[in-house]
């Protein structure tokens, strides 16, 4: 009676526990498989296994303005410029740039400053900072007068 009661109480935390124990052995298992020759701590907390990247923000625009309307992509201002983030060497070593999440021109007919939201590059790297801020540079054009 005394074992039953042992084995059927908290049974969540138990699953919980397996779930955690299987996790954790196929992320060693994946991790061993980049060089076999290091143990796990090694290659997590070795210095080329992170590295820091200074990542320049780029806007991704859809759409165009609505007619009568101009807008310059050289006026272009993004706030902050870059983004400096840490995270595997691998993964860094292929970006250059951090983008925005897409843009509706066709929704802005003055200019305006937009908090839009950072795409992120892994879901292995974490940001601090997840939005920017871009200046859109829109104009109205001025109608021509017949004289």
């Amino acid at each position: 009676m005394k074992l039953n009661k042992i084995l059927l109480n908290n049974i969540g935390l138990k699953l919980l526990a397996l779930f955690l124990a299987f996790v954790t052995w196929f992320y060693i298992g994946e991790a061993t498989k980049v060089a076999p020759q290091k143990t796990v701590l090694q290659k997590i907390f070795s210095p080329g296994y992170y590295s820091s990247k200074k990542l320049y923000i780029k806007p991704i625009f859809v759409g165009s303005v609505p007619r009568g309307y101009k807008f310059t992509e050289t006026d272009i201002k993004v706030m902050p410029e870059f983004i400096v983030v840490l995270g595997p060497s691998n993964i860094l070593s292929e970006k250059e740039f951090m983008y925005t999440k897409p843009i509706d021109l066709s929704e802005h007919t003055k200019a305006r400053t937009v908090d839009i939201e950072l795409k992120s590059i892994s879901p292995s790297i974490k940001l601090q900072e997840t939005n920017a801020q871009v200046y859109l540079p829109i104009k109205k054009l001025e109608k021509k007068t017949k004289e």
